[in-house]
């Protein structure tokens, strides 16, 4: 009976390790098959951009023309008003459109125009035309430059008084525009937050009897993809912007945006209460017309710099480049927090010895200040501002000759957004990502919660990460695939949307520089290696795991669960468990440190790895174990790994060179350039960061979810000034501490001032 009993158990062990077997094939088919279906459609999209001819077009209006009735006076407008002689992209379209009182989507490059699309009709038309706008910053931006232009604009924010309110509402209700007893010109243009209309009823009411006098002209909502639950930037109370439809069925819409995929697209019109799009070229009466324009800006240069792990070694890299390549010339710094964004400041100004003037924008002090950092900055008397992702929507600063990302985008969508404020007028300008897997698995942290987060992260490592492939030619496969977006949109008179654009960093690099390895022997060590601490109960870091997997700390890793050990009475800790490296995988990995983190990433991205998130209370912990393709080569021996010939795993590395780095001991030298920058990446050194990649919570990083308020919420915005004045080169009696760990709260004897809200 025990004999049998003992063979019984025995099978059972091994049914269950079939089983569990079973599921890693079944997990590593349905991997494969969706790789499969992603190529298959990549192909498509590549064989319909290579395809010539078109088809026939039925009757309908062709809003792209010049010759309606209303063109001559439209460029005169234009010119007049504006100072602009020639409409770009679709511009002249949606202003037809617009004219003829249609209901729009215009999807826009960053930097493409979009404003005008709808402030030079509203100067056309009789009433005024409601512009819904995220940021405030970006409404104080437009105001700024309309009220310059002489039109009659105005918005109702926070830092509107109450009294200008009730003006406001007046000139706006009242038949002739009266305001105090007197005639008042007509107000053309009304900006306001989502909040305001969510939020207000006073407003909505205001609104009614505006829209029911005709004089509301038109709806536009800009940023229109904040809409969709689906999108990238999605804001709760861009929702309550299914009213509009419901409370002014006869006033059209015009919804603009710089990304807006298939889905999100379908959500928008869904919500909006807009009926199904029409081609622009041709639209019969009915339905929303449906502008898109080429995304590809060919004055934008790309590039990717490896990040130093050291705090103070990025900032050095950054005013070094800044320094050489754009002395003098405005541009913005992207961080992923607000102290991100302060510390960045300060220490870039300290660094550079007072010669980058640095201002800080994030949410944490009134909206004057900010305001008020906003224009010194238009005037040059701040060259950098260092911000979170709340700063530059719609900003129309065309000046801005480099955009530089401290950390990675959460999304390509994001960072094209973001990096397409550099250089509105046309010039070249650069857009610059220092990256490190590191900063990723912080991303991960923040986006495991959200639709899709984790895919666009990854889409977005994989930008970062490549070392070969031209960035235009990247930015055309990913849109063509996210958002169906044609390839044509990333075409130009003289090439072709596949064609390399010749000046972003790996059109310039040098082939020699990078070589390309065979990696699947130490692949499957660490998968092996990988294996091993799962099955142990253990979970690793990234970073934790790159040390261990080439010996380093002892070749040790901490269970999780189980085996804890008692210190000091009631405190417990997890027991150290050792790894033979040669029993597990023949050895240690013997790549570098930075070409084992390199090739870790690679397998995340190939799902032979995947990460597991771990929430504390004050922050998620992001870790690394197998993913469903790893029994793909864990199931071989070593020996079949190393004479295996079919599907090698291959993986780019830059070459090390033996000559030394040439990086500058003092960055108060400068090189003065009148171009974009070129040159290749600096050599940096790398020092090993901490073990846990610990992601900060919501309330210290600025999520693209909640970057905005208004005045039926609060007004957090905070900013900084940046003395033009060097730092006195003397010590200053019981100065503070200039380091991230030690810094201290500005003080008026600085010689850096920090204007705070009460």
């Amino acid at each position: 009976m025990a004999s049998l009993q003992h063979q019984i158990s025995g099978l059972d062990a091994e049914i269950r390790d079939a089983e569990e077997n079973v599921k890693k094939w079944q997990d590593l088919r349905d991997t494969l098959v969706n790789q499969r279906r992603g190529l298959v459609q990549q192909l498509d999209q590549n064989r319909i951009a290579r395809s010539a001819g078109g088809s026939s077009r039925k009757d309908g209006i062709d809003y792209n023309a010049a010759n309606f009735e209303w063109t001559h006076e439209l460029k005169t407008r234009m010119r007049k008003v504006f100072g602009i002689d020639n409409f770009r992209l679709c511009q002249q379209g949606v202003c037809n459109a617009n004219m003829d009182g249609r209901d729009i989507v215009c999807v826009m490059p960053t930097g493409g125009g979009k404003s005008l699309t709808y402030q030079l009709p509203a100067l056309l038309t009789s009433g005024c035309t409601l512009v819904i706008s995220p940021l405030i910053s970006l409404i104080h931006d437009q105001i700024m430059h309309l009220q310059e232009a002489g039109v009659e604009a105005v918005m109702l924010t926070g830092s509107v008084s109450k009294e200008e309110t009730k003006r406001i509402y007046a000139r706006l209700t009242s038949p002739y525009g009266i305001s105090d007893g007197r005639p008042s010109r007509e107000i053309k243009l009304l900006y306001i937050t989502p909040e305001k209309f969510a939020k207000s009823k006073t407003f909505q009411s205001m609104l009614t009897n505006v829209a029911g006098a005709g004089k509301l002209a038109r709806v536009v909502i800009d940023e229109a993809h904040c809409v969709s639950q689906l999108g990238h930037d999605f804001r709760p109370d861009y929702k309550k912007l299914s009213l509009l439809r419901q409370l002014y069925p006869s006033v059209p819409i015009l919804a603009l945006s710089a990304t807006c995929p298939p889905k999100v697209l379908e959500d928008l019109l869904k919500t909006l209460k807009l009926r199904p799009v029409v081609d622009s070229q041709c639209a019969p009466a009915e339905g929303t017309v449906y502008f898109t324009a080429p995304l590809y800006r060919k004055n934008l240069h790309y590039s990717i710099r490896p990040k130093p792990s050291s705090a103070q070694a990025v900032i050095k890299a950054m005013a070094e480049y800044i320094l050489e390549h754009h002395p003098n010339e405005s541009g913005i710094i992207y961080c992923l927090a607000k102290k991100d964004a302060a510390t960045v400041a300060q220490e870039l100004y300290e660094t550079s010895g007072g010669k980058i003037r640095t201002g800080v924008y994030h949410a944490d002090v009134a909206d004057s200040d900010k305001e008020n950092l906003h224009k010194r900055w238009r005037k040059g008397e701040i060259q950098v501002v260092c911000a979170t992702i709340a700063f530059g929507l719609g900003i129309d600063k065309g000046d801005v000759r480099f955009v530089l990302h401290h950390s990675m985008s959460k999304s390509l969508e994001g960072f094209y957004q973001e990096s397409g404020r550099a250089g509105r007028d046309g010039k070249d300008s650069d857009c610059v990502l220092y990256y490190r897997a590191q900063d990723a698995a912080r991303l991960s942290g923040m986006v495991c919660g959200d639709v899709e987060g984790q895919p666009k992260l990854y889409d977005m490592l994989r930008f970062a990460h490549d070392l070969k492939q031209c960035r235009k030619i990247q930015f055309a496969n990913y849109f063509s695939i996210s958002s169906h977006v044609s390839l044509s949109s990333w075409a130009t008179e003289g090439e072709g949307a596949l064609t390399r654009c010749g000046h972003c960093d790996n059109c310039a690099r040098d082939p020699q520089t990078v070589e390309e390895k065979d990696v699947t022997l130490e692949a499957w060590q660490i998968l092996r290696i990988a294996e091993a601490i799962k099955k142990g109960g253990g979970l690793e870091t990234l970073n934790k795991l790159v040390d261990l997997v080439r010996g380093a700390g002892g070749a040790s890793f901490e269970a999780k669960t189980g085996g804890r050990k008692r210190i000091r009475g009631k405190c417990k800790v997890p027991e150290k468990t050792g790894l033979d490296l040669e029993e597990i995988a023949g050895g240690k990995v013997g790549l570098s440190k930075e070409d084992t983190e390199r090739l870790l990433v690679e397998l995340l991205m190939s799902h032979y790895l995947i990460e597991e998130f771990k929430p504390t209370a004050y922050s998620t912990n992001v870790y690394v174990s197998p993913g469903p393709k790893a029994i793909s080569l864990t199931r071989w021996t070593r020996d079949e790994v190393e004479h295996r010939t079919q599907r090698p795993l291959r993986c780019h590395f830059l070459k090390k060179t033996s000559r030394k780095s040439k990086v500058n001991t003092s960055v108060t030298q400068t090189v003065p350039s009148n171009t974009a920058s070129r040159n290749g990446k600096k050599k940096t050194n790398r020092i090993t960061s901490s073990d846990e990649e610990e992601v900060p919570s919501e309330q210290d990083v600025s999520s693209s979810d909640v970057i905005i308020h208004d005045d039926d919420e609060e007004d957090n915005w905070a900013f900084s000034y940046r003395k033009t004045t060097p730092p006195a080169k003397k010590a200053r009696r019981n100065e503070p501490s200039t380091s991230a760990a030690a810094r201290k709260p500005l003080n008026p004897h600085d010689n850096i001032i920090e204007i705070l809200s009460d």
